[in-house]
C-alpha cells in the first residue's frame, strides 16, 4: 500500500511540472528529491503524447527543477505508428527526444506511403515532436521499405515529409527495379521509392 501512495504522489508531481498526465506502475519504487528509482516490470503511459514505455529498470531526474531525464534498460517504446526496443534508452520528457542504444530495432509506419519501415543499428535518436529518426552502426545499419533493403554507416529519416537518407558505403537492393547498388549517399522518397545517389555503381539485373 505504501508503494502505491509514493507512485501517486510522483504522478501528481508530474501532472504540476508539465500540465499532462504520466502514468507509472513498477513492482519497486525508491522516490527521492531530484530522481525516482524503478524496477521489475515498469510501464510508463503519456496519453498526450500517445507514447508508452515497458522496461526492466528506469531512473527518472530532474532537469532545470523539472522531471525530466528518463534512463531505461531493456526498453521497448510504443509511439504513434511505431514501435523500438533497445537495451538502453535515455529520453526527455518534455522535449519528446531521445537515444536507444544497443541492439536497436524498430518498425515506423510511413506517413507517405503504405509501407512499414524497418530499422536496425547499433544507435537511434528518435525526435517524436518533428517525427525524426535518425542512427548509426560501428559495421552498418539495415532499413527494409517493402522491397528495398538498404545499408549504410548511418541514416536520416523524417517521416513527415517522407525522405530517407543513407550517408557512407551505402548498399542498395531493390527488387521492384531489379537492381543493385553502391553509392556514398542516398536518398529515398518515400512516396514512390525515388532515388538520388552520389559516386554511385549501378547492377542491373536482367530477368530472362
Amino acid at each position: 500500500m505504501r508503494r502505491i501512495f509514493v507512485v501517486l504522489v510522483f504522478i501528481l508531481a508530474s501532472i504540476f511540472v508539465f500540465g499532462k498526465t504520466v502514468h507509472i506502475i513498477s513492482a519497486y519504487v525508491k522516490p527521492e528529491k531530484d530522481r525516482a528509482y524503478y524496477e521489475g516490470n515498469v510501464k510508463v503511459e503519456i496519453p498526450d503524447d500517445k507514447v508508452k514505455l515497458e522496461c526492466e529498470t528506469m531512473v527518472v531526474t530532474k532537469l532545470q527543477n523539472e522531471w525530466r531525464i528518463v534512463e531505461a534498460t531493456k526498453a521497448k517504446v510504443f509511439f504513434e505508428d511505431g514501435e523500438a526496443i533497445a537495451e538502453k534508452l535515455r529520453y526527455d520528457l518534455k522535449l519528446k527526444t531521445g537515444t536507444l542504444t544497443e541492439t536497436v530495432q524498430a518498425k515506423v509506419q510511413d506517413k507517405q506511403s503504405e509501407d512499414v519501415i524497418e530499422l536496425v543499428c547499433d544507435t537511434m535518436n528518435i525526435d517524436l515532436e518533428n517525427d525524426v529518426f535518425s542512427g548509426e552502426s560501428f559495421q552498418k545499419v539495415l532499413i527494409i521499405k517493402g522491397k528495398i533493403e538498404a545499408r549504410a554507416k548511418s541514416f536520416s529519416y523524417d517521416r513527415k515529409n517522407g525522405i530517407i537518407k543513407l550517408e557512407k558505403d551505402v548498399e542498395i537492393v531493390d527488387r521492384d527495379k531489379n537492381i543493385k547498388m553502391w553509392a556514398e549517399s542516398v536518398q529515398i522518397t518515400t512516396a514512390d521509392d525515388k532515388m538520388i545517389a552520389t559516386n554511385a555503381r549501378v547492377e542491373l539485373v536482367l530477368e530472362e
